[in-house]
């Protein structure tokens, strides 16, 4: 399990997407939302709020009610202890697998049932309670949080790979002319993202706008299985493979699966190959996380209309 960061790793390496990326994702599904299911939404939500009280770790609160919530789930992972709810740790090598293997349960029962191990069982344990209309509205409500947290990070490559080094916080990475080395997680999950956009001086619901432009034509393909969650991981650590290591220059070995894996020995090792981000790395990232923030958005959508439609 990903376990503590080193001080290496910056604060966003903590949040699949950062506050953009899963406001975006909220977004983009706000706009694929059919109007019932809108209105259910925002009636829940509305009618159970956030602890006012809870710090929030994305300061630029949003007005959108999915957008606001849609990094509550980073927010308590401590308090909650549901870190490990936010990915599934494939290894890198392995194309084709029980998924169970790599989801053990953790923590103690609730209602007679084990909590989830992983994003695969904690997205169909908060839809099952979503689903349950004899549910506690503020049941109901924060499994909507975290359903809309967890689709974000079943699309994020780095939240369903590892290769030693927990989802890629334990690989350094020059990121441009940034003054401290940052992660590949970190860069996949806000460094890129950023940099595009503030070079195209959009802000956040711009983006959301742009992105879904920008792919509107493969929303009924990338929907046409359903809610297939397996397929949606498997998908993320096949872009995992073939772009976030897979166009690293020089290359990153794909290591033999270890549990006591070391993060700062696995650090001492990959910083030796001195990874840096080029421009060539970054547009093909880029256009690789846009897509997988418009899946998101729109498989979204698509989730929450099978509730309430």
């Amino acid at each position: 399990m990903r376990g503590l960061l080193l001080i290496l790793a910056s604060a966003s390496a903590c949040f699949g997407w950062g506050c953009e990326g899963h406001q975006i994702v909220a977004l983009i599904a706000r706009a694929h939302l059919s109007p019932g299911a809108s209105a259910a939404v925002d009636d829940l939500l509305a009618s159970q709020p956030m602890d006012p009280a809870l710090s929030r770790y994305c300061k630029d609160k949003q007005a959108d009610l999915m957008a606001d919530a849609s990094t509550w789930a980073d927010d308590v992972k401590r308090t909650e202890l549901t870190g490990a709810w936010h990915y599934i740790d494939i290894p890198r090598g392995i194309h084709n697998a029980d998924l169970t293997l790599y989801c053990e349960p953790v923590g103690e029962s609730r209602d007679g049932k084990d909590r989830p191990g992983c994003i695969l069982d904690a997205v169909e344990y908060e839809l099952g309670i979503l689903k349950d209309k004899t549910a506690s509205p503020p049941n109901r409500a924060q499994a909507l949080r975290y359903l809309i947290h967890f689709v974000g990070d079943m699309h994020q490559p780095l939240h369903t790979t590892n290769n030693n080094d927990r989802g890629g916080n334990c690989v350094p990475i020059q990121f441009f002319d940034k003054p401290r080395k940052s992660n590949l997680h970190a860069i996949w999950d806000t460094d890129i993202l950023q940099r595009d956009f503030a070079s195209r001086k959009l802000a956040t619901a711009d983006a959301a706008r742009d992105v879904d432009q920008s792919f509107e034509n493969e929303l009924e393909h990338w929907c046409k299985d359903g809610a297939d969650f397996e397929q949606w991981l498997w998908e993320g650590h096949r872009i995992a493979e073939k772009a976030t290591y897979g166009k690293l220059r020089p290359h990153v070995p794909v290591e033999v699966p270890d549990p006591s894996a070391d993060c700062a020995l696995e650090t001492t090792k990959t910083g030796a190959l001195h990874l840096s981000v080029t421009e060539k790395y970054q547009d093909q990232s880029g256009q690789a996380i846009e897509a997988q923030l418009a899946k998101a958005g729109y498989r979204l959508a698509m989730v929450l209309n099978s509730v309430w439609n």
